[in-house]
């Protein structure tokens, strides 16, 4: 329309004078033909384009880093409006010029053996995408077989046909369809459904691990999966004396096999998963297919009930998906391994365990750690003879409390009221109830992603110093029924009594603060520049560990003297193998405090020379961001963390540069002798019952670590020697143009607790 006929058009707008609101719609015609004439009067008519890509370019590099811009008069309404209609990647109602709304392409006509197989990997290809975390609407539901069987109009038996269809007068390509095809979707369908069931009835983030979503539609609720098996092996049968190629018939029957295998191993308490991953011959017949796809179509998000945009779409081949099938039957293969009988005996076994099937390669998905979940928790005990209570009184028992009485199953079958044992059991399990949760979690937990094991860790640290508040509670109450054994103090005068409660609660809060600061590297949430003040802090809370563990060392050794008249060798048994196991945490911390230290120290010396340094922040406050980055452990009111000040007082030196690099060699050294340590150790010492591979696996990683910073250190020697550096103070010194400095991301680490800057020396 022209730009005159339209203003004229707006001012011509005229008004029922009987409506009681006319002068204000008068006033809106008005102000209508007033912005018509000037904005088509803008431009000499017609409005002008020019790309601004290079000037808005030009703008955002006058932008400092971490500067916001924004407009107070952008809001909300803007924000959506932006949003473009008619465009395919936002509007998925969006219909191109000469296409229809709806796919056209027959459900119900016959399909030769070659596109039905084709049909039936792609839809395994699909299932495969859909446990990546893919919602259902762009995989399994654009199969247009699919969506006629789980049309809201479709009822039970849930047939493919609209109205009645004799399958007697049917061809052989049409019965394809309809018994062999039609069996398959179901199935896949139900297999689906209890998938689902498996992930929601556990621990899991919507739309982070996985989409539940089910857009408005049911997965054949009427139809069992006893059902689905009875119809694979009627289109088995049908197979059987179809005429069809023999080779192709035997494609065929591989997919029906798979499908009923699948469902019937969901269903099944114990079931073997190697046989789900015995797919070989599948992926030498997929070159019998026949592509058909127009038997898929996007178009049928149409018709769900949603409203978000299509998210991009993984594309993955025929032998991607065989490879991630095969990954999910063999995590579950492992998380049935690792939670056998002799690893649930032992609660830290149990834990070393499912810390080893969160960290396979590569990282098992939504559905694997739901299945491991269920294992361990579905039911009333993690093993046969071995519940909950029995698990964390085990853990009690090995760390703080061998051969004593107070953790002995039998005082807790004790029923005489005035028996010590049975005041004192009733005393420690009302604590375990208190603490239940909270140390469950600690293996619940590690199932999840990596950034959600973190997060829920870093909440936890406030959770057990409550709970130690609790057990210094508990711990008064039990002393004052049976006193416990009273040693000269550690570090002065006095006498120490040993808490065995706060001293579990204790060790398991300084382990989940390290395991938080670990995390963090691996997640890569420090910048450069505070990899120093975190390893400082990993040092001071694994050195708070290794006291605490001489501290109960203390003790054990103690309480081993009062056996000698005792005819009980259980309780021999037990304080030894406590002993063991008590060096090798002893070890584990000494490591983790030397290794933090070395790589506290190499941080420390690259900023103090001026080659780490974080970016300018004009209105940043030191005290702000340390107060930021620690709020995890500000609110710690037992062993509260170091000040800013007591950080910045730690790394105040005035070593020279060689006589950093000397020490950080000779606390590497020191490091590798505890890993030597630990080499030696037994499953049974070590508590890594069904996890040695990942064990000796996991210290050669750490040895790699340990000879990577020597290397680092000697080649940031050599650089500043050939400088004429290596005398004099550190902080005096600036290699700032002599030397660069890399962080490796996580994944191409030695390993990823670890990081090892890269020093390379600049080229002039």
């Amino acid at each position: 329309m022209p730009e005159d006929d339209l203003a004229d058009e707006a001012s011509h707008l005229t008004i029922d004078g009987d409506n009681p609101n006319g002068d204000d719609i008068g006033f809106a015609a008005k102000r209508l033909a007033h912005e018509a004439r000037k904005t088509l009067s803008s431009g000499g008519g017609s409005r002008g384009i020019r790309d601004v890509t290079q000037e808005f370019a030009a703008a955002a590099k006058l932008l400092q880093p971490g500067q916001l811009v924004k407009d107070e008069y952008f809001t909300l309404f803007e924000a959506v409006g932006a949003l473009e209609i008619m465009d395919p990647k936002m509007d998925s109602g969006y219909v191109p010029p000469g296409d229809t709304l709806e796919p056209d392409f027959d459900v119900c006509k016959g399909l030769p053996a070659e596109q039905v197989l084709w049909i039936m990997d792609e839809l395994l290809r699909l299932t495969a995408v859909w446990h990546d975390g893919y919602p259902l609407s762009q995989t399994i539901f654009t199969s247009l077989h699919v969506d006629r069987l789980l049309s809201p109009d479709n009822r039970p038996p849930y047939h493919l046909f609209y109205g009645d269809t004799a399958l007697l007068v049917m061809t052989t390509e049409q019965r394809l369809v309809h018994i062999v095809l039609r069996a398959y979707c179901i199935a896949l369908v139900k297999s689906c459904a209890l998938v689902l069931h498996t992930i929601q009835s556990q621990n899991f983030y919507e739309e982070e691990d996985f989409v539940t979503h089910l857009f408005g539609r049911e997965l054949l609720p009427s139809t069992g999966a006893n059902d689905a098996v009875k119809l694979i092996d009627e289109a088995v049968k049908f197979l059987d004396g179809a005429d069809v190629d023999k080779v192709m018939r035997t494609a065929l029957l591989e997919r029906l096999q798979f499908a009923r295998t699948y469902i019937s191993l969901l269903v099944s308490d114990s079931a073997d998963w190697n046989t789900l991953a015995a797919m070989g011959r599948s992926a030498e017949t997929h070159k019998l297919a026949q592509p058909i796809l127009e038997a898929f179509s996007d178009k049928v998000q149409r018709q769900l009930a949603t409203s978000t945009p299509p998210r991009p779409m993984i594309i993955i081949s025929w032998d991607e998906a065989l490879e991630r099938w095969k990954a999910i039957c063999a995590d579950i293969v492992e998380a049935d391994r690792l939670t056998c009988f002799d690893v649930c005996q032992s609660p830290h076994a149990l834990h070393r365990a499912i810390w080893a099937f969160a960290y396979r390669e590569p990282q098992p998905n939504t559905f694997a750690r739901a299945y491991l979940q269920t294992i361990l928790f579905a039911s009333e005990q993690i093993t046969e003879g071995m519940a909950f209570f029995d698990l964390m009184l085990t853990d009690m028992r090995d760390l703080v409390l061998a051969g004593d009485v107070l953790v002995d199953p039998h005082s807790f079958l004790v029923e005489i009221p005035s028996d010590p044992r049975h005041k004192c059991s009733r005393i420690v399990e009302t604590f375990m109830d208190k603490a239940f949760d909270e140390y469950m979690n600690l293996y619940r937990m590690v199932c999840q992603n990596r950034c959600r094991i973190r997060r829920t860790f870093t909440q936890s640290v406030a959770i057990f110093d409550s709970l130690e508040t609790e057990a210094m509670r508990t711990d008064a109450e039990l002393d004052g029924i049976t006193p416990g054994i009273v040693l000269a103090g550690e570090d002065g005068p006095g006498n120490v009594t040993l808490t065995p409660l706060t001293s579990w609660v204790k060790y398991y809060k300084l382990q989940t603060m390290a395991w938080t600061i670990q995390l963090g590297f691996e997640t890569d949430i420090y910048l450069p520049h505070e990899l120093s003040m975190m390893y400082w802090y990993l040092m001071v809370f694994a050195r708070r560990e290794r006291k605490l563990l001489e501290h109960i060392e203390r003790f054990l050794a103690a309480r081993q003297k009062t056996f000698v008249s005792s005819r009980d060798a259980r309780q021999d048994d037990e304080a030894a193998a406590s002993q063991e196991w008590l060096a090798v945490l002893h070890k584990q911390a000494d490591f983790t405090a030397l290794l933090s230290s070395a790589l506290w120290q190499v941080s420390e010396l690259l900023m103090t020379l001026c080659i780490l340094q974080p970016a300018k922040r004009d209105y940043a406050q030191e005290q702000l961001l340390y107060d930021v980055r620690m709020k995890s452990y500000l609110g710690i009111a037992h062993d509260p963390i170091p000040t800013l000040e007591e950080y910045k007082s730690a790394t105040q030196s005035d070593r020279s540069i060689e006589d950093t690099c000397n020490n950080i060699n000779g606390t590497i050294a020191d490091a590798k002798s505890c890993l030597a340590y630990m080499k030696k150790t037994t499953p049974e010492q070590g508590k890594y019952i069904g996890t040695g591979e990942q064990w000796k696996r996991e210290i050669k990683q750490l040895e790699t670590t340990c000879v990577a910073v020597a290397v680092q250190t000697s080649q940031l020697r050599r650089v500043a020697d050939k400088h004429g550096k290596l005398l004099g103070a550190p902080r005096d010194q600036s290699l700032k143009g002599a030397v660069e400095v890399s962080i490796p991301p996580a994944g191409s680490r030695y390993h990823d607790w670890w990081v090892v800057p890269q020093i390379r020396e600049k080229k002039t």
